[in-house]
């Protein structure tokens, strides 16, 4: 009779600023990299593990009962069975978005703190009070269309979105503006288009800079 052995893989997989990837794992699954994003992955016999080092990774998981899946990230662990969650590793903890399915969310410095999350909600761990919210998991996941939609951002959050695709960076000069809200899609890495709206849009003027990357302020009267 012979005898079947899940030897571990390791292997690890990134992405550059502005490029995404999508790899297919042993187990069927497959994970779509958006920008800048490390993940090492751990597979053995009893448990599938990825460590998510950097970035922001969607997971379609292969369903498999004998061996929990888990996407460990900032001292914040995700398990599943069978789903489809996005995680974005931040400073501290991670902010995880739930597809399909039904994830559970750990912080593994306080395991008290944990939550199950269905479809459509969304759970920032670096936050002080952590609890599940409503999103539209469509717009939370729009990157791995290769686009970014916007729905009443301010600009600066939206500004810092759209640098993490940018080689050459956006600065967003102090003032006013920088609380305007932004709504829209934009293709990820369109630097060039997304200037050229939220300038026309809330009257900002683009000045290139030495480095490569542009900066936005607030026109002059009768500029």
């Amino acid at each position: 009779m012979a005898l079947l052995f899940w030897l571990p893989t390791r292997g690890v997989y990134e992405t550059e600023i502005g490029g995404q990837r999508v790899v297919a794992l042993d187990d069927g699954t497959q994970v779509r990299l958006d920008t800048h994003t490390r993940i090492r992955v751990r597979f053995a016999s009893g448990e599938r593990r990825i460590v998510l080092e950097q970035g922001q990774a969607l997971f379609t998981v292969a369903h498999d009962a004998t061996r929990p899946f888990k996407v460990e990230a900032g001292g914040t662990e995700v398990t599943a069975l069978g789903t489809v969650f996005d995680v974005r590793r931040e400073s501290t903890g991670a902010r995880v978005t739930l597809v399909e399915g039904s994830v559970a969310v750990t912080d593994v410095q306080a395991e008290t703190r944990n939550w199950r999350l269905t479809p459509g909600q969304q759970v920032q761990t670096s936050r002080r009070d952590p609890a599940p919210v409503a999103v539209d998991a469509t717009v939370e996941t729009s990157w791995s269309q290769g686009h970014l939609v916007f729905r009443g951002t301010p600009l600066r959050d939206a500004v810092a979105e759209v640098n993490r695709y940018l080689p050459d960076k956006i600065v967003l000069a102090a003032g006013p503006a920088s609380e305007v809200a932004v709504n829209g899609s934009f293709a990820t890495g369109d630097r060039d288009a997304f200037v050229a709206a939220v300038s026309d849009l809330f009257g900002l003027s683009a000045q290139p800079q030495a480095d490569g990357g542009v900066r936005l302020t607030a026109r002059s009267v009768g500029g």
